[in-house]
């Protein structure tokens, strides 16, 4: 979905780190989770990894108070967990 940045859709902009737990090259799939363990989605595999860290901008679609209908709208990629 793309969402045109607009001063309304900046206004319910939000930063999340995540990390990068999951990878489907066939769908161009990534898939992450953030701290409180909520699970994510975004398509470009490009060349993360699974243990990558991620910035993802959320969009809130209006609804502050539900998380669960939030939307990945950039991922950044911030470095690499060691384990």
């Amino acid at each position: 979905m793309l969402i045109t940045l607009t001063l309304m859709t900046l206004l319910n902009t939000y930063p999340r780190a995540m990390e990068v737990t999951e990878i489907d090259t066939a769908l161009d799939k990534v898939i992450c989770v953030d701290a409180v363990g909520y699970e994510w989605e975004y398509y470009g595999v490009e060349d993360y990894v699974v243990g990558d860290l991620v910035i993802c901008t959320m969009y809130d679609n209006g609804t502050k108070e539900n998380i669960t209908d939030d939307e990945i709208i950039d991922v950044i990629y911030s470095g690499y967990e060691r384990r």
